[in-house]
């Protein structure tokens, strides 16, 4: 076969007989020979447009289309395999590779820092609760001294009813940090469960 022969099978519709290897090129089975020198025209620095002209002479102009498409396909190719990488916009972060961790330890894991975070709540709750009381001491012990305390009754009125207000905040604050303390409780006992 001579090297002019060798385009007229790139859109043929007729089939194979000479039993010339082809290669699928955008859907379209290209004879081998007709590749390689769609290939070395394209490394003789022949443009798109050119090539195709130059398949079109060989080919007939019905095929426009079919021969637009492969030689498309084949400088795209050819561009793709040799034109340098494009860098994508993803930054590349090389990263160990995490240790195969099974699902039954991930869960205890878990469930181990849900109890240590569940007892420190406990014990926060459990120191404020201490200072509410220390507070309440204190007012109480106050109310006390303001019996021994020399004041006319509208004075000690004022200051009693100030104190009294004062406990009730203290009181309203006791009873928030036990209902922490509770949760805290429950929640540690469910975790401690969870590990058991």
């Amino acid at each position: 076969m001579s090297s002019d022969s060798d385009f007229w099978v790139v859109a043929a519709p007729s089939p194979n007989f000479d039993d010339v290897l082809t290669i699928q090129v955008a859907s379209h089975e290209v004879p081998l020979p007709a590749y390689w020198r769609i290939l070395g025209l394209l490394e003789d620095g022949k443009r798109e447009e050119d090539i195709v002209q130059v398949l079109l002479r060989h080919t007939g102009t019905k095929t426009r289309r079919i021969v637009t498409e492969i030689v498309d396909s084949i400088v795209e190719n050819q561009r793709l395999i040799t034109g340098p990488p494009r860098a994508s916009g993803r930054l590349s972060v090389a990263f160990k590779k995490p240790r195969r961790i099974s699902d039954y330890r991930a869960t205890r894991i878990e469930a181990r820092r849900e109890l240590e975070a569940a007892e420190e709540k406990l014990e926060t709750a459990k120191q404020r609760e201490k200072r509410v009381l220390n507070e309440a001491l204190i007012l109480s012990q106050r109310k006390e001294e303001l019996k021994d305390t020399k004041m006319t009754p509208d004075e000690r009125r004022r200051t009693t009813r100030a104190i009294e207000h004062q406990m009730k905040h203290v009181l309203q604050k006791h009873h928030d940090v036990e209902a922490e303390i509770n949760f805290a409780k429950r929640l540690t006992l469910i975790h401690k469960a969870s590990l058991a």
